[in-house]
């Protein structure tokens, strides 16, 4: 990755000229502003720990809070690095040193290492296919399993009517249908929602 955005890099620190579209030619500075990967590379690309956040120093246990942790920098990363390169006799060393603070310990000297205005981890972006769509995507189809097996699992009611396969398989709704798909689904999302949600429902 070095050899491929040295260019770049060069052209960030000298600058090079540009043609506006104007014809006017001006001098500029361009900057590795953002970075758009999926997870893996992610991961790969800031040098944190596959599993764990390449934005913040979440370990992976705590991946799900709701709130963000003490974000990532790219001195903290780069001292880390460096201070895990001293005294070290093999790779496997560096390697161990780096993951005790969750750092990957895959290269020794990152390609971003030289860009001037640049924090490779503020820069990462997300993939909005892999990460957004499909994360989201997942998570719901997910949820929708757990919320069949609840809907499937309810002991019989008076005046209402149980779905013993749940209600993703169901092909065309009805008013009927989906006044008992109601009467359900309050008792099956306690404890799975918050509180407030359930009060408003």
């Amino acid at each position: 990755m070095r050899i491929i955005v040295e260019p770049l890099e060069r052209a960030s620190i000298k600058g090079i000229n540009v043609i506006g579209g104007d014809g006017a030619i001006r001098r500029v500075y361009p900057i590795l502003a953002c970075y758009v990967a999926d997870y893996p590379e992610q991961c790969l690309v800031t040098c944190t720990k596959y599993g764990t956040c390449p934005k913040c120093k979440r370990p992976a246990s705590e991946l799900s809070e709701s709130t963000a942790g003490e974000p990532h920098t790219q001195t903290w990363t780069e001292e880390v690095i460096h201070d895990a390169k001293l005294n070290v006799n093999s790779f496997n060393q560096f390697q161990r040193r780096c993951k005790e603070k969750e750092v990957s310990g895959g290269v020794y000297k990152p390609f971003w290492l030289n860009f001037p205005h640049c924090d490779i981890h503020l820069s990462v972006s997300p993939n909005i296919l892999h990460q957004l769509y499909q994360g989201g995507f997942k998570h719901m189809v997910n949820w929708c399993k757990e919320l069949n097996q609840h809907i499937a699992s309810l002991p019989a009611c008076y005046s209402i009517y149980l779905f013993k396969n749940g209600i993703s398989a169901l092909d065309q709704i009805g008013g009927k249908e989906r006044k008992d798909m109601g009467r359900l689904l309050l008792g099956c999302l306690i404890g799975k929602i918050p509180r407030s949600a359930v009060l408003a429902y």
